[in-house]
């Protein structure tokens, strides 16, 4: 597995096609941001500052959006051409929707405070080096003490990986993919991507000064941590 980070701005076709994407290889894409707005809900009300780290195409931010109208987002992405693709979605989508668009990681966002943050499929490509710690400490910096941070990405056990992976190209496929596509995909999944361990993921959050509450969401490898800082 590579140490460098997968670039958005170097492959054309990956951002041109992330629309189409995360919901045929992420079992419950859109309902995993619905379960996210239901926790965000619970504990900071229809009124509040969210970071997201990941514009991710502003998919989330529009889903959020649509779901409570008086929260206004920060959003971080070191791709111009992911943050260009969430600039158009919600001026398409939400166009009244208070947004900032900053080019960067989590350590280049305002300092807030925020009353929620989210990483939603982005800090996977963060190698376990230290560099992924650092995103969780600057995270947390970033929150108001007691706020939450729901994080969605892939981790599975060694032994798992590859049955996991499997399942994974049979879900896309299963969702209408094309081979070619599941091909590409599952080749970043392996080169790319650096999966580690339910347990390692925790035991991060917790080293970077978060409680770790449970699991709000879970699709075959995917799951979401609610975490408190």
């Amino acid at each position: 597995m590579t140490d460098e980070a997968f670039d958005f701005d170097a492959n054309p076709d990956f951002v041109a096609e992330y629309d189409r994407g995360p919901p045929m290889f992420m079992p419950g894409y859109a309902a995993s941001h619905v379960m996210a707005a239901s926790v965000l809900v619970d504990r900071i009300g229809a009124d509040a500052d969210l970071l997201v780290v990941g514009a991710g195409g502003g998919v989330e931010i529009a889903s959020f959006a649509g779901l409570c109208a008086d929260w206004r987002f920060v959003a971080v992405d070191p791709s111009q051409a992911m943050l260009d693709l969430a600039a158009a979605r919600l001026e398409r989508e939400r166009p009244r929707t208070q947004t900032k668009l900053i080019k960067g990681v989590a350590g280049d966002s305002p300092l807030g405070p925020f009353d929620a943050a989210t990483a939603f499929l982005c800090l996977m490509f963060v190698p376990d080096d230290g560099s992924r710690l650092e995103q969780y400490e600057a995270i947390r910096r970033r929150l108001k003490p007691g706020s939450p941070f729901l994080m969605i990405h892939a981790a599975t056990d060694p032994d798992c990986r590859e049955r996991d992976l499997a399942r994974y190209a049979i879900h896309a496929r299963l969702m209408g993919a094309e081979e070619e596509l599941i091909v590409r995909a599952s080749a970043m999944q392996t080169s790319q991507v650096h999966l580690l361990t339910p347990d390692r993921e925790s035991e991060l959050l917790r080293e970077a000064g978060f409680e770790v509450n449970g699991i709000f969401y879970q699709g075959l490898w995917v799951r979401g941590w609610e975490a408190t800082a």
